[in-house]
C-alpha cells in the first residue's frame, strides 16, 4: 500500500504493514532532504512507509502557500503576475543544496577559517520551531554545537583530523542529548559540528536545556512563489494559440483526455466544471461509495467530505488539465477531459492517504480498458505516487517490487498512453522511488522557476524530464479555492498535461502525432538541467509543439515562386504568435509563407479548398511587404470573403518582389488549410498591362531606364518614370508623376494630381478619362518638347513649357500658365492660340497667366482670369465678367464688356473698365484709370493718378498722391484722398470731397455737395444749387451760378 505524507495531522501513527511493500504519495514540503544514514534507510525500506514526520505538511511550511485556501484571502491571491527572480535555495553551508543547471555543487573538503558558531539559540528561530512542533507533532531542524569549531588549528592534514574528531564528538553529544526523546536522525554534516534531526517536543526541550547547543532552526528552503507554472513551460501560450488539449478540431468534450490515479478529484471545483469524463474508486477497505472495494459510478472518485480527503488529487488534476476559475489560473491542457481514479483509502487513524498495490493495478487496468474501448483519446496517465525506498538505474529490485505494475505500464505505453510518474522526494541524485524507477515509466523530477533542481527531488540517469515542482499554485477543494504545494507530485502532472497538448499537434501530412513523436519533441526542446552529472530537459511545451510547424515563425516561412497556381497543404495546429508578430485579426497562431511572383500581375490568394486539401477552420489572411517583423507593411487582409469562413484577397503584385503571407485562426481557432496562390493578368494603365505596380498606400515608385508601365494604385503616390517612353497611371489619390526622359504618357487619375512630362514629347492627362468626372483639379507641366496636356474634368492648371504644345483645359475652369517662358507670350483664349517659347494651341481654357516678359493676353466672351506677371503687358478681357491683374510693369488693361475686376498692381498702368460695372484699382505707380460706361468703383491707390468715371453712377477714391479726378456723368461720389488733389464732379448731382491736403474741388453741373475736408482748400459749386463746406483749414468757397450755401469757409464768393 502507499501512505501519503499527512504530517498536518498531529501525532500521526505509523501503520503496521507486515510483509507488504508500500507506496507513498510523492509529496514534500520542499525541504533540502539529507541522505539518511544506512540504518534509517534500512528501517524505511523494511516498513515500506514514508516517515510521517519526515516531510513538511502540505498545508503548512510552504513558502507562499495559504493554509486558509478555502478563505476569501486565499481565493483572492493574485497568481497571474510577473514572476520574481528565484533567489535560490537557502541552506546551511556544506549541506546538499540543489545544483545550478550544469554545475556540480562542490563539497567542503577542508576546514577554512570561518566565523564562530552561535553560542546560544536565537529566540525567534526557537519560536518558529516550537510552532511547527506544536502544529505537526514534530519538526525537521538543523542543530549546531558550540565551541567545537577550531579555526586556530590551521588547515594541515593533522589539523583536519583533529577538527574531525572534535566534530564527531560534538555530533555524538547532540545524538546523546536527543536519545530517548522519540527524535530521529536525518543526517550529519560532513565537516561542521551539526546535523539534521526530526525532533519531538521532548527532543526540542532537551536541546534547549543542553548548554552545548548553539542553534536550533527549521531546516527549510526559500523559493520565490511559482504561482503560474504553466508560464515556465509555456503551455499558457500554447493554450492562447488555441491548442487546449481538446483536439485540433475544437470539439470540446471529444478531445484528448488524461487519467489521474490519486486520492480523488473534487468534481465540485470550478476548475473541473464539465471536465470530468469518468470516475472510479479502487480500495481494499470497502470505503468506496456504497461500502464497496470497487466502483465506477458517478462521484466514486469525488469523496471530498473534508477538504483534505481529495486535496492532493485535486491539486494534481488541476495542474494537468484544470481550466480557469475565479482567482485561479489554467492548468497545462485546459481543454482536456479528465478520468479521475481514486485509490486512497482509510488507515486506522482515518487518513485517506494509503493505497494497496492491488488498488493501483486495478486503476491501471481501468485506464487500459477505457483506452481500448470507450475512451480512445486518453493519451497520458499520472501517478504522483512513490515509495520512500529509492532504486538505482537498472536495479532489478525496482521491478521486483510489483511486477504486475511494470506489466500494466508496458501495456499502456503500447496503447499510446504516456505513463507519467513522480520521481519521488527523497532528495536522492542517484536513484528514484518505485514506480518511477521502472524503465516503462516517464519519471519526472522537480525544478524551481529558475530551473534549479529542488533539494527534495529524486533523480538519476533514469529520469526522463524535469518540470516545475516548487510552490505550484493549483486548485484545492472546493469552489474556487487554490493553494501552493511542492513536490515531484506537482512536477509530474505538468508532463501529463503536456502530452494532451502535444497529441493535438499534427505531422507534415496533417495527421495527429503519436506519443513517441511527442516524447521526441520534448527531448529535442526545453532547457538543459544538470544534476550530479546527468542532464535532462526541463520541458517546454510550446517549443515542443511548434517544432512540428515548420513555418511557425516569420524567419522560417514556406517559400514559393512563380505565377502558380499553387496549392499548399498546411496547418496552424500548434503554431503560436512570436514577439512582434503583427496582424489586423487574431495573432495567436499564424503561419507564414514567402511568395515571389515571376511577373507583375494580379494575385489571388485564398484559403479555399482544392481537391483533397481542405480548410477546416475559420481563417484570416494577411499579405505584407517587408524584410523583418518590424518593417512589415500590410497590403491586403481578409476574414471571410471566400466561401464559408475562408479568406480571399486579390491585389496587384510586382514580378520579382517577395510577399509575406500569414494565415491565422479567427479567435484562436486552428486546423488544416489549403493556401491557394495564383497570379493573373497585370492591372492596366489605359489599356496597357503594367510592368510595375504600387500598393494601396502612399508609394514612391521609380521606373527603369527602359519603357515602363506603372500603375500606382490608391494612395498619394510619387512616380518617376526615369528613362524610356513610359506610361504612368497614378490612379486614386493625390499623386505626383514625373515622366523623366523620353516620350511619356501620364494619367493622374482621381484626386488633385501633379504631372510633369520633363524632356520629350509627352502626353499628360489629369484624370483617367472614359467619361470620368471624379477629379478635383490637376497641375500639368509638359516640360521641354512638344507636349499634349489634357486637364479633362476639374479646375486644372496647364503649363506647356517649351515647345509647340497642345493645352486642353476641357471641363472645369482651367488656366494656361506661361510663367516660365523665356520670351513674352501672346495668348488669345478666344482664338485658341499662344506664342512665345513655342506655338501652342489652347482649347477650352478660361484663364491665362503670362510670363515675366511683355505679354499680350486676350480673353473670351466668357468669364476669364488673366494675369500678366512682370513686364509691360497688354491684357484684353473682352466680354464677360473678367478678373485681370497687370502685375509689375507698365500695363495696359482693357476690361471689355462685363462687370470686370481690374488691378494694375505695381507700375504706371493704363486701366480701362469699358462697359459694365467695373472695379478698378490702380495699385502703385502713376496710373490712368477710365471706368467707361457703367456704375464703376475706381481706386487710384498710391501714385499720381488720373481717374475718369465717364458714364454711370461711379464711386471714386484717388488714394494717396496728387490725383486728378473727373467723376463724369451721372450722380457720382468722388474723394481725392490724401494729397493735393483736383476733383471734378462733372454732370449730375454729385458728392465731391477733397480729402486730406490742399485740394481744388469742383461740383460741376447739377446740385452738388462739395466738401474741402482738411487742408487749405478751394471749393467751387459751379452751376446748380450747391452745398459747400470748406472743412478744416483756411478755405475759400465760390458758389457759382445757382442758389448756393456755404459753411466753414474763410472766404466766400457768389454765396448769398
Amino acid at each position: 500500500m502507499f501512505v501519503p505524507a499527512r504530517c498536518h495531522r498531529r501525532n500521526a501513527r505509523r501503520v503496521a504493514a507486515a510483509g507488504i511493500a508500500a507506496l507513498a504519495l510523492a509529496i514534500t514540503g520542499g525541504t533540502a532532504a539529507l541522505a539518511a544514514p544506512p540504518a534509517v534507510a534500512a528501517s524505511l525500506a523494511t516498513s515500506g512507509l514514508q516517515d510521517p514526520d519526515g516531510a513538511q505538511p502540505e498545508f503548512e511550511g510552504y513558502v507562499g502557500y495559504h493554509a486558509d485556501a478555502s478563505s476569501a484571502a486565499a481565493s483572492a491571491t493574485t497568481t497571474d503576475k510577473p514572476k520574481t527572480t528565484d533567489p535560490g535555495p537557502v541552506a546551511t553551508p556544506g549541506f546538499d543544496t540543489p545544483d545550478v543547471p550544469g554545475t556540480k555543487v562542490p563539497q567542503v573538503k577542508k576546514l577554512p577559517a570561518v566565523a564562530p558558531l552561535p553560542s546560544a539559540p536565537d529566540p525567534q528561530q526557537v519560536a518558529a520551531v516550537r510552532k511547527a512542533v506544536a502544529t505537526n507533532g514534530s519538526a525537521r531542524v538543523a542543530v549546531t554545537a558550540t565551541g567545537s569549531l577550531r579555526s586556530d588549528l590551521g588547515t594541515s592534514a593533522t589539523a583536519s583530523r583533529v577538527q574531525g574528531e572534535l566534530t564527531a564528538d560534538a555530533q555524538a553529544g547532540l545524538s546523546a542529548t536527543l536519545a530517548g526523546t522519540g527524535s530521529t536522525l536525518v543526517g550529519l554534516d560532513p565537516v561542521l559540528p551539526a546535523g539534521v534531526w526530526t525532533v519531538t517536543q521532548d527532543g526540542l526541550d532537551a536541546l534547549l536545556a543542553d548548554p552545548q547547543v548553539g542553534s536550533v532552526v527549521l531546516d527549510g528552503e526559500a523559493y520565490a512563489t511559482l504561482a503560474t507554472s504553466t508560464g515556465v513551460i509555456d503551455s499558457d501560450l500554447l493554450n492562447t494559440a488555441g491548442v487546449l488539449g481538446n483536439d485540433f478540431d475544437g470539439a470540446t468534450g471529444g478531445g484528448y483526455q488524461v487519467a489521474v490515479i490519486d486520492s480523488g478529484v473534487d468534481n465540485q471545483h470550478n476548475a473541473f466544471t464539465g471536465r470530468i469524463v469518468s470516475q472510479a474508486c479502487y480500495v481494499t477497505d470497502s470505503s468506496c461509495p456504497g461500502g464497496v472495494n470497487a466502483s465506477t459510478a458517478a462521484g466514486s472518485a469525488d469523496e471530498c467530505t473534508h477538504s483534505t480527503d481529495c486535496d492532493h488529487g485535486t491539486h494534481v488534476a488541476g495542474i494537468a488539465a484544470g481550466s480557469f476559475f475565479t482567482g485561479g489560473h489554467e492548468g497545462v491542457a485546459r481543454g482536456a477531459g479528465i478520468h479521475a481514479l481514486r485509490v486512497a483509502q482509510d488507515n486506522p487513524n482515518s487518513s485517506r492517504w494509503t493505497a494497496q498495490f492491488s488498488s493501483i493495478n486495478n486503476a491501471l487496468a481501468r485506464v487500459y480498458a477505457l483506452k481500448t474501448t470507450t475512451s480512445p483519446k486518453i493519451v497520458s496517465v499520472n501517478l504522483s505516487i512513490g515509495t520512500n525506498t529509492v532504486f538505482a538505474p537498472g536495479d532489478a529490485a525496482c521491478a521486483a517490487v510489483n511486477p504486475t505494475t511494470n506489466t500494466w505500464f508496458s501495456l499502456l505505453q503500447g496503447q499510446g498512453v504516456a505513463v507519467v510518474v513522480a520521481a519521488g522526494n527523497n532528495g536522492s541524485s542517484t536513484g528514484m522511488s518505485f514506480p518511477g524507477c521502472l524503465t516503462t515509466a516517464f519519471a519526472i523530477g522537480a525544478t524551481s522557476d529558475t530551473d534549479v533542481p529542488a533539494g527534495f527531488t529524486n533523480s538519476s540517469s533514469g529520469l526522463r524530464w524535469w518540470a516545475p515542482g516548487v510552490s505550484i499554485d493549483a486548485p484545492v477543494p472546493t469552489g474556487n479555492n487554490h493553494g501552493f504545494k511542492d513536490g515531484t507530485s506537482m512536477a509530474a502532472p505538468h508532463v501529463t498535461g503536456a502530452f494532451a497538448l502535444l497529441r493535438e499537434c499534427v505531422d507534415g501530412n496533417g495527421v495527429p502525432i503519436t506519443n513517441a513523436a511527442a516524447a521526441a519533441n520534448l527531448d529535442a526542446t526545453g532547457v538543459d538541467v544538470t544534476r550530479a552529472g546527468v542532464t535532462r530537459k526541463r520541458i517546454n511545451v510550446l517549443d515542443a509543439a511548434t517544432r512540428t510547424v515548420n513555418n511557425n515563425d516569420f524567419a522560417s516561412p514556406e517559400v514559393f515562386s512563380g505565377n502558380g497556381p499553387i496549392n499548399d497543404f498546411d496547418f496552424t495546429v500548434c503554431s503560436d504568435a512570436e514577439p512582434g508578430e503583427p496582424g489586423p485579426f487574431s495573432v495567436d497562431n499564424g503561419v507564414w509563407w514567402r511568395w515571389t511572383p515571376a511577373t507583375t500581375g494580379t494575385a489571388t490568394i485564398s484559403t479555399e479548398d482544392n481537391g483533397t486539401n481542405v480548410t477546416t477552420f475559420d481563417t484570416t489572411l494577411t499579405v505584407y511587404t517587408g524584410t523583418s517583423l518590424a518593417t512589415l507593411t500590410p497590403l491586403a487582409w481578409d476574414d471571410d470573403s471566400g466561401t464559408g469562413n475562408r479568406s480571399l484577397v486579390t491585389f496587384p503584385v510586382n514580378g520579382g518582389t517577395s510577399y509575406r503571407i500569414k494565415v491565422d485562426g479567427f479567435g484562436a481557432t486552428n486546423g488544416l488549410l489549403n493556401l491557394h496562390i495564383e497570379n493573373g493578368p497585370a492591372p492596366l494603365c489605359q489599356g496597357v498591362a503594367a510592368t510595375i505596380v504600387g500598393t494601396p498606400g502612399a508609394d514612391t515608385i521609380n521606373g527603369t531606364a527602359g519603357d515602363d508601365v506603372i500603375v500606382a494604385g490608391a494612395g498619394n503616390d510619387a512616380i518617376d518614370g526615369l528613362g524610356g517612353n513610359d506610361r504612368l497611371c497614378g490612379d486614386a489619390g493625390d499623386d505626383t508623376i514625373r515622366g523623366g526622359t523620353g516620350n511619356d504618357i501620364g494619367f493622374g487619375g482621381s484626386g488633385a494630381d501633379s504631372l510633369r512630362g520633363d524632356s520629350g514629347n509627352d502626353t499628360l492627362l489629369g484624370n483617367p478619362g472614359s467619361g470620368s468626372t471624379d477629379d478635383v483639379g490637376d497641375y500639368l507641366n509638359g516640360g521641354t518638347g512638344n507636349d499634349t496636356l489634357d486637364g479633362w474634368v476639374g479646375d486644372d492648371q496647364l503649363n506647356g513649357g517649351t515647345g509647340n504644345d497642345q493645352l486642353l483645359g476641357m471641363d472645369g475652369t482651367d488656366t494656361v500658365i506661361f510663367a516660365t517662358s523665356a520670351a513674352g507670350v501672346v495668348v488669345d483664349l478666344a482664338a485658341g492660340t499662344a506664342t512665345g517659347d513655342g506655338t501652342d494651341s489652347v482649347v477650352q481654357a478660361e484663364n491665362a497667366i503670362g510670363s515675366a516678359r511683355a505679354d499680350k493676353l486676350v480673353g473670351t466672351s466668357g468669364t476669364n482670369v488673366l494675369r500678366g506677371g512682370a513686364g509691360n503687358d497688354r491684357i484684353e478681357g473682352w466680354n464677360g465678367n473678367d478678373t485681370i491683374a497687370g502685375g509689375p510693369g507698365t500695363d495696359t488693361v482693357l476690361g471689355g464688356n462685363g462687370n470686370d475686376t481690374i488691378a494694375g498692381e505695381a507700375g504706371s498702368d493704363r486701366l480701362y473698365g469699358n462697359p459694365g460695372n467695373d472695379t478698378v484699382r490702380g495699385g502703385d505707380g502713376d496710373d490712368q484709370i477710365d471706368g467707361g460706361t457703367g456704375n464703376d468703383r475706381l481706386y487710384g491707390e498710391a501714385g499720381v493718378d488720373r481717374i475718369a468715371g465717364a458714364d454711370g453712377t461711379d464711386t471714386i477714391d484717388g488714394g494717396v498722391g496728387n490725383d486728378v479726378i473727373d467723376a463724369g456723368d451721372d450722380a457720382d461720389t468722388a474723394t481725392g484722398g490724401a494729397g493735393n488733389d483736383t476733383v471734378r464732379g462733372g454732370t449730375g448731382n454729385d458728392t465731391v470731397r477733397g480729402g486730406a491736403g490742399n485740394d481744388s474741388v469742383y461740383g460741376g453741373t447739377g446740385n452738388d455737395r462739395v466738401f474741402g475736408d482738411s487742408g487749405n482748400d478751394r471749393v467751387f459749386g459751379e452751376s446748380g444749387t450747391d452745398v459747400l463746406n470748406g472743412g478744416s483749414g483756411s478755405d475759400s468757397c465760390s458758389g457759382g451760378t445757382g442758389v448756393d450755401t456755404g459753411a466753414s469757409c474763410e472766404s466766400t464768393s457768389s454765396i448769398p
